[in-house]
């Protein structure tokens, strides 16, 4: 039987329900033959033959902010996202001034790793014209544009261009927000990292925060301005996720020293690598870089 939109309809759900029925059973059953003949009958498998449907493959919307100097460290980064992520198309979303040249080649390189996912490229606005901004480059506010540069997104991923992804991004796009405006990866209690964010773009639009956060940008100056505004105004209204989507390569070290076991397991598979700081993977060699993080006993 083909697919069409009434199995795609209910293939969803049920592949939904199958893997929370698998991971719950590793929890709740420890007698292995018990655990089988659960899955046995929890994967439903007539169903499954009935519907012939490949399990669901999400349509993510993704966003990433940069300048002309940082294009090859964004190719990077999509890429690094779609070859990781063969079971997902992408609606990639770059805020950036680099040149219709550019743009054309980034297009060619996105539509020959991934043919099913877009990419749509987007000028920063005015907005933030008259932000403080001390020592940074006004880039750093390209991300606060998003409710307003993207009017027709209920919800975005948001992710820095120093950064490698390891795994898709599905589980993640799939989160309940509640009444939260963002979800994130706190450095410290109730604070995120806006290296990597999940964006309630409706509810922010809804609830007018969006001149908000303009109006606190005009009128402070921080150490880090826009992650700062974004935990200003969104306090109270902060998802925390899973450090896997957002682990610090830099931070690495003394994380371990304080993670519990639960943490220290969702490490050991993360989905992406920030390199946050001063310390880039592209001003070393491999070896340099790595030596500089873990010490002199480092081999390439």
């Amino acid at each position: 039987m083909k697919s069409n939109k009434f199995t795609e309809a209910l293939a969803r759900p049920y592949f939904r329900t199958k893997r929370m029925l698998l991971h719950l059973t590793d929890f709740l059953i420890r007698d292995r033959t018990k655990r089988n003949s659960f899955c046995s009958w929890a994967t439903f498998p007539h169903f499954s033959e009935t519907i012939n449907h490949e399990p669901y493959a999400p349509h993510i919307n993704v966003a990433f902010c940069f300048n002309q100097n940082l294009i090859l460290q964004a190719t990077t980064t999509i890429l690094s996202l779609l070859h990781n992520s063969p079971a997902c198309t992408y609606e990639i979303y770059c805020i950036t001034d680099i040149t219709s040249k550019q743009q054309q080649a980034l297009q060619k390189t996105i539509t020959l790793a991934s043919s099913k996912s877009k990419i749509h490229f987007l000028k920063p606005n005015s907005d933030y014209a008259d932000a403080k901004l001390g020592t940074w480059s006004d880039a750093i506010y390209w991300r606060c544009m998003l409710p307003a540069l993207l009017p027709q997104i209920d919800q975005i991923l948001y992710a820095d261009v120093d950064t490698v992804f390891l795994s898709d991004l599905r589980d993640v796009n799939e989160i309940d927000f509640g009444d939260n405006l963002i979800a994130g990866c706190f450095d410290k209690p109730g604070y995120i990292n806006s290296g990597f964010m999940v964006m309630n773009l409706k509810q922010i639009r809804a609830e007018n925060k969006y001149p908000q956060m303009i109006d606190w940008a005009r009128n402070n100056l921080t150490k880090y301005p826009d992650q700062d505004m974004i935990n200003h105004i969104c306090r109270g209204r902060i998802l925390q996720l899973s450090r896997k989507y957002n682990l610090i390569v830099v931070a690495a070290y003394s994380m371990l020293k304080t993670m519990t076991i639960k943490q220290y397991n969702e490490l050991k598979h993360p989905v992406m690598l920030h390199y946050a700081g001063k310390l880039k993977p592209w001003n070393y060699e491999i070896k340099s870089f790595l030596h500089l993080i873990y010490g002199e006993n480092t081999h390439a």
